[in-house]
């Protein structure tokens, strides 16, 4: 496409440079909008579905359809160069695509220079008709002003000059006290005027700020898409998840689970979103990162997750978001986030669709990711993974539900969890496995032992169940302060009523009322339902 140019309504478009010229201004565009404006330029008025866009601008690579609607908004932003009522350029035709509608021409590159360069000229010979017309109206203001306009300063002005013409008036001069009065009153005039325009600068220059951003906050959430089913929608759930832990594991950045959208406050920097897209029977991971920063769209990608393809997709995906996130993780880093997932594909649906189950308030629904679990466990035994996942999600049900019901559940699943893989200071285990560890030491009493394992599974990430596991052995040392630091952390991570119950009941009682007023304060009590 190199070495078009066109006119396209009062805009010029030069291909080779990536720029486009009005009146004077120049706007350096990215090559991928300007690839896409000439295309459409040289078919004005013909409609181009997204398919056939990809297929030309982008090579046919595989790309969601958010990617050309971003384009499309971004190219529409340029033409209209913050003018709200000019001509449309780029039309939208429903379910078909779009097409240019703007008056175009395609021009060659010389006779684009000299219109340019014409442009140019007319402006400045207006800017400097506008100037002498400029200096022709303060001349004439200047000449038949006579006194300055703003009504206290008249004021001032009013009372020296009635001072003088009473003097004239009298043949008489004024007296050393009437000539006091006279100028003290002045000085208060003056001092009410400076008094109220350093007031109303204050004012003005004060700022109100509702929201901020904070860049090293990553919001995790998901997204159905019209085509998916049910477990697509809790796959996405799922999947999500396990990227804010790969993150929580790889990197320094805060995570938070998208529940609760806030209005004030401190705003996530970052967004990644995840969907599960069905296209000609295969299903498709889709994943997009947005910096809310800039408001980009900083990657976006697609991955077949249908048949054998999900492991790897998942691992393929989690090294890709970590290099557009600009975290440099090591292969054995990499391979550490994948630890004890199952690579049989039917196995591993089970483990991700269960973690959407155990992110429910409903009782029903939690207990169909814990019978998933157990599925799992029927086929790999000795899963230490799927085992602390177990182990946890029952003694959660349990808080939850505020019931003994899951005793003997929990019993079985404690003594599991022991014999598979009883705790070793020189053996590497998976951050969920030392979460559920020490909430096993915890129960029984044990509490160096599950500070010992609190700390390490610290070390590898630290998720919401970590930190009410802290704030439950700080408060057992007595250390209300910490403990109420824990919970509310905790409750950033995942703003929920769940985290909330789970603050207040695992393990034992805890008063949030008395140790974190902010986090009880959040909560509408009318709200919170023990289920």
């Amino acid at each position: 496409m190199n070495g078009l140019c066109f006119q396209i309504s009062n805009w010029i478009l030069i291909v080779e440079e990536n720029k486009l010229c009005r009146q004077g201004r120049e706007v350096t565009v990215e090559p991928r909008l300007v690839n896409l404006l000439s295309f459409l330029a040289q078919s004005p008025s013909e409609v181009f579905g997204r398919e056939e866009l990809i297929e030309h601008i982008w090579d046919g690579a595989i790309v969601s359809d958010q990617v050309v609607t971003q384009s499309i908004f971004e190219l529409r932003k340029i033409l209209k160069d913050g003018r709200v009522d000019c001509e449309r350029f780029i039309a939208t035709v429903p379910k078909r695509g779009y097409r240019l509608v703007a008056d175009t021409v395609e021009l060659t590159c010389d006779d684009a220079r000299k219109l340019i360069t014409e442009s140019k000229n007319a402006d400045e010979i207006v800017d400097d008709e506008k100037t002498t017309d400029i200096d022709t109206e303060l001349d004439y203001e200047q000449a038949i002003t006579v006194f300055p306009a703003g009504p206290l300063t008249r004021a001032v002005t009013h009372i020296s000059k009635h001072a003088a013409a009473e003097e004239a008036k009298s043949d008489t001069k004024l007296t050393f006290l009437q000539r006091y009065k006279l100028q003290l009153f002045d000085s208060f005039l003056l001092s009410v005027l400076i008094c109220i325009i350093v007031l109303c600068t204050y004012v003005q220059a004060k700022p109100e700020i509702t929201r901020s951003l904070d860049t090293q906050v990553i919001e995790f959430s998901y997204c159905a898409s019209q085509k998916s089913d049910k477990t697509s929608e809790y796959l996405a759930d799922g999947i999500s998840q396990k990227l804010m832990n790969d993150v929580l594991t790889l990197s320094n950045y805060r995570v938070q689970l998208k529940k609760t959208d806030f209005t004030t406050g401190i705003l996530p920097g970052k967004l990644v979103s995840v969907r599960i897209d069905k296209q000609l029977g295969l299903s498709y991971l889709d994943i997009n990162y947005r910096n809310n920063a800039s408001n980009r769209i900083i990657f976006s990608k697609q991955y077949l997750i249908s048949g054998d393809e999900m492991y790897d997709s998942l691992q393929k995906a989690s090294s890709d978001l970590m290099v557009a996130l600009r975290i440099n993780p090591t292969p054995k880093q990499l391979d550490y986030v994948m630890k004890d997932l199952p690579e049989d594909q039917d196995l591993l649906t089970k483990l991700i669709i269960a973690n959407h189950y155990t992110n429910q308030v409903d009782p029903k629904l939690f207990m169909q990711g814990i019978d998933l679990f157990e599925d799992i466990l029927s086929v790999e035994p000795t899963n230490g993974l799927v085992l602390a996942e177990r182990y946890i999600a029952y003694n959660v049900l349990s808080s939850l539900s505020l019931s003994d019901e899951f005793v003997n559940e929990i019993k079985r699943s404690s003594a599991d969890l022991l014999e598979n893989n009883s705790y070793e200071g020189n053996k590497v285990l998976a951050a969920r496995e030392y979460e559920a560890l020490a909430l096993q030491a915890l129960l029984q009493g044990h509490e160096l032992k599950a500070n010992n394992l609190i700390t390490l599974a610290g070390k590898s990430r630290r998720s919401s169940i970590y930190y009410i596991i802290v704030g439950k052995l700080a408060e057992l040392t007595g250390n209300l302060d910490s403990a109420g630091d824990a919970y509310t952390q905790a409750f950033y991570i995942d703003t929920s009523i769940e985290t909330y119950q789970l603050s207040s009941n695992l393990a034992f009682h805890s008063n949030l009322e008395r140790m974190a007023i902010f986090m009880y304060r959040a909560m509408n009590s009318r709200a919170i339902k023990l289920v």
